[in-house]
C-alpha cells in the first residue's frame, strides 16, 4: 500500500475517527489520535496524518514549531510528539512509521523529538534505523523526604530484596532523612557564587550550545503560563529556574510523592550554586518528598553534581534528524522536560 501525508483538517475526521476504533479493537495503543484538528495557540502546532490510498488514516503526529539557536543562526526546528501507526499492531501497516518520518524528515529537515521511554523502544530503534542520532538526556534527582522516598518510591518497591529493606528503613524515624541528606552533603562541590546582575538574556547564553530551543521571554510564557499555578519561576542574579510541582497519586513510579521538578535552568556563569540553593529551598517550603530534573548541556549537569544531586539511568531520550545532526556535530545542546511534552509524566 501507498501512503501520503496530508495536514489533519476537518474533512478527516471522521477517518481519524475509524483509524482510533481500528487502534482500540488493537488493544496495545498508549494514546489515540485527536477527534478533532488541533485549535491555534500561542506555540505553532501542526497535526499531520498518514493517508493510505484507500484514504483511511492509519497513523498521525503532532508538529511543534520554534524558533531555534542552531550552530551560531537562528532557523525554525519542528518537535515531532505524539507518533502514532496503525502498524503498532497490524504488520499490514508496517511501513506507516518510517514512512511518516521520512515525509517528516523531508518536510522539516530539523526536526527533533523526546521523551520515548528510553533507546530500547521500537519508536527510538526505528529512529536509529533511520539514521537519526539517538540519545539519553540525563536524569538527577535529591530526595526531601527519606522515608516517604523508601515507602512510596515503586521502582525500590518491585524489587523483593530492595523493597523489603527499604520498608523497613522508612519505618526507622529519622534514619532515612538523616541518611539521604548525608549522602547529598558529601557530594556537594558547590564553588561560592560570582555572578552579579539582573537574569541573564538568552541571547548571552545560547552561544555556549549547539543546538537549543529558543528560550525568549514569549516562549517562556507560552510553555510556563504565569496564571498556571503548577508552574514557579525562581531568580538569583544571573540565573532563572523553572519548576514544577506535582502530587501523583498511585503513580507506577513515584506512588504518592510530591514530586518538584526543575525545568528550567538559564544560568550566566557562576550562578549556579545560588540558584540550586534556591531550588531546595522552594522544595523544601512546599513540602515536596523529591526534586528531579533532566539536563543535556554538561555545564548544567556539572554544576547539578556539584551540589549534591544524585545521577540515574534516564529513560528520556533526544532523537535529532540526520540533518539536524549534521548541524550540531559535537556540540553540546539544551534540552530538558521543557521540550515537547516532556512534562506530560511530570
Amino acid at each position: 500500500m501507498t501512503y501520503r501525508l496530508v495536514p489533519y483538517a476537518a474533512e478527516w475526521t471522521q477517518a481519524v475517527a475509524r483509524c482510533n476504533f481500528r487502534l482500540l479493537a488493537l488493544g496495545k495503543v498508549p494514546f489515540l489520535l485527536p477527534a478533532r484538528p488541533p485549535e491555534t495557540g500561542a506555540v505553532r502546532r501542526e497535526h499531520w496524518l498518514v493517508v493510505g490510498c484507500d484514504d483511511e488514516v492509519r497513523g498521525g503526529c503532532l508538529l511543534q514549531f520554534h524558533s531555534a539557536w542552531l550552530a551560531d543562526e537562528t532557523v525554525e526546528a519542528a518537535n515531532l510528539q505524539s507518533p502514532l501507526s496503525e502498524g503498532i499492531g497490524n504488520r499490514e501497516h508496517a511501513a506507516v512509521a518510517p514512512y511518516m518520518m521520512r515525509a517528516l524528515t523531508h518536510k522539516c529537515p530539523y526536526i527533533y523529538s523526546v521523551g520515548g521511554g528510553g533507546e530500547d523502544m521500537p519508536y527510538m530503534r526505528l529512529s536509529k534505523a533511520l539514521r537519526w542520532s539517538v540519545s539519553t538526556v540525563p536524569f538527577f534527582f535529591r530526595v526531601l523526604n527519606g522515608r516517604r522516598f523508601l515507602r512510596h518510591m515503586q521502582p525500590l518497591q518491585r524489587r523483593r530484596g530492595v523493597g523489603l529493606l527499604a520498608r523497613i528503613a522508612a519505618g526507622i524515624p529519622f534514619a532515612a532523612d538523616l541518611a539521604f541528606r548525608q549522602v547529598h552533603r558529601v557530594r556537594l562541590r558547590v564553588p561560592p557564587s560570582s555572578a552579579g546582575g539582573a537574569i541573564p538574556a538568552w541571547s548571552s547564553i545560547r552561544s555556549q550550545y549547539g543546538f537549543a530551543v529558543e528560550r525568549t521571554p514569549h516562549l517562556l510564557d507560552a510553555l510556563y503560563p504565569l496564571t498556571d499555578p503548577r508552574f514557579h519561576r525562581i531568580s538569583v542574579p544571573g540565573g532563572l529556574g523553572v519548576l514544577a510541582v506535582r502530587d501523583f497519586r498511585q503513580d507506577k513510579y513515584f506512588g504518592d510523592l510530591r514530586v518538584v521538578t526543575l525545568v528550567e535552568m538559564l544560568l550566566s556563569s557562576g550562578a549556579a550554586g545560588e540558584l540550586l540553593s534556591a531550588v531546595l529551598e522552594f522544595a523544601g517550603e512546599t513540602g515536596a518528598d523529591l526534586l528531579v530534573t533532566n539536563q543535556s548541556a554538561p555545564d548544567l549537569c556539572a554544576a547539578l553534581r556539584s551540589a549534591g544531586w544524585l545521577k540515574h539511568a534516564s529513560n528520556y531520550s533526544l532523537s535529532l534528524a540526520p540533518a539536524l545532526a549534521a548541524r550540531v556535530g559535537q556540540r553540546p545542546v539544551y534540552v530538558n522536560r521543557g521540550d515537547g511534552d516532556g512534562l506530560l509524566n511530570l
